[in-house]
């Protein structure tokens, strides 16, 4: 079995598959849409341009609100009638799906989807086609592994020439691969493992495409943070994947992510159940810096390096930490009482934890230590007794400093601190 092969490497893949995560690293958080409820949702996809998703069994298209949130939700009692598992994919009038564990592609007559037919890929069906990638050679019987194991979550190109999912087919790195066929005349090709540079010994699963060339897909690999998370890469200069930014992936499963008029959506379990995820524009946030005999001793958190005030109307709280340590200083203790009562006094609110370091380190290191820092800081105030369901920890490494180009110590350590902000 194949090692895993995937790094969150810091390399600028290409300007086009950045520029969409870049956009949301500053200013804006990552939450859970307002249309959630208590059900699962899933199978994110794109339908005529608006989004597409699975709630109940029951598939509901959506526009998206000024908000970056989606509104004017609608059964599509068509699509939900044919059975549809996670994401579907369109081109033009025919969409393709799985069901089953089987590919079925459907048409659109007279604006309602139908008449499914199961998809015509060449070498599923005891043909004699060599199948590319593989170790197999040409014979008389189908190469992949019982069906219960199955072909998901299928996205097609931009021209719909070529068609990528994920299956678990003997001649694959192990697990879930990501595999694709083309389109010649008739039927779909045999199906190509997109290789180690892709695939792990883990599984891969969701694949999008955004643009002409960014390639988006999860994996369950070791160089995630737990769980499985969103990488990206080209399919042009065939750079290695990395992670997206740690606003998009937590310790839990972050999955299934789709572009949406330049917006990003994706599915996250990380407050326990399978919820839609968009960005939202944090609100200004004031922390002023100011004598310590000017202000109520209640209202200052003293730090190494400055003292920060913290007032109701401000809602924020700043935690400074050591060089490359997790581990509070016992001079906040009195600091977490206030904050505290400053959370019990605001139960309708949720409170965003988040991690920073300094630029020194990798940045996958630095991006595994912020998030390690706004847990100590959230598991502090859950001990307490805050519920966990009202705090949102995440880490942004390096990519969000106080001080950029940072030289002194007095610098640096104003770069490595966890950040409590209020959200309404």
């Amino acid at each position: 079995m194949k090692k895993p092969v995937i790094t969150a490497i810091a390399i600028l893949i290409t300007t086009t598959a950045l520029s969409i995560e870049r956009k949301f690293l500053e200013g804006y958080t990552i939450e859970r849409s307002r249309t959630n409820t208590e059900k699962a949702e899933g199978g994110l996809s794109l339908l005529n341009g608006k989004l597409a998703f699975t709630r109940n069994d029951t598939v509901y298209l959506a526009e998206m609100g000024d908000s970056l949130d989606i509104q004017s939700i609608t059964p599509m009692p068509d699509l939900s009638s044919l059975g549809i598992e996670g994401q579907f994919t369109q081109y033009g009038k025919t969409i393709i799906f799985s069901k089953g564990g089987e590919l079925y592609q459907a048409e659109q007559v007279n604006n309602l989807w139908g008449n499914p037919q199961k998809l015509k890929i060449d070498g599923l069906g005891g043909g004699r086609t060599e199948i590319k990638g593989t170790s197999f050679a040409a014979r008389r019987w189908t190469y992949r592994e019982p069906a219960v194991k199955g072909m998901y979550n299928p996205a097609l190109s931009k021209n719909g020439k070529r068609l990528y999912y994920s299956a678990t087919f003997e001649g694959g790195a192990g697990g879930k691969d990501i595999w694709y066929s083309d389109w010649n005349t008739d039927r779909w090709s045999a199906p190509v493992n997109m290789g180690e540079r892709i695939n792990t010994s883990a599984d891969e699963d969701f694949p999008f495409l955004a643009g002409d060339s960014a390639f988006y897909f999860t994996s369950s690999t070791s160089d995630t943070l737990t769980g499985s998370n969103i990488f990206k890469t080209s399919l042009t200069d065939r750079t290695r994947p990395e992670m997206i930014p740690t606003a998009f992936n937590t310790n839990s499963n972050d999955e299934n992510y789709v572009v949406v008029n330049g917006c990003p959506f994706l599915i996250s379990n990380r407050d326990g159940n399978d919820n839609i995820y968009r960005p939202e524009k944090q609100k200004p946030v004031i922390v002023e810096t100011v004598p310590a005999d000017t202000v109520p001793a209640e209202a200052i958190v003293k730090t190494d390096t400055a003292m920060k005030v913290i007032r109701k109307d401000y809602n924020t709280c700043i935690f400074y930490f050591d060089f490359d340590k997790t581990s509070l200083i016992d001079s906040y203790d009195k600091e977490f009482d206030y904050i505290y009562e400053f959370i019990t006094s605001n139960p309708d609110s949720k409170f965003l934890i988040n991690g920073h370091t300094d630029t020194r380190g990798t940045e996958k290191y630095n991006k595994k230590l912020s998030i390690s820092r706004a847990k100590i800081v959230r598991d502090r105030l859950v001990k307490m007794g805050i519920d966990k369901s009202r705090l949102v920890h995440q880490g942004f490494g390096e990519l969000q400093p106080e001080i950029r180009d940072a030289k002194t110590e007095e610098e640096h350590q104003k770069n490595r601190r966890v950040e409590i902000i209020k959200l309404d």
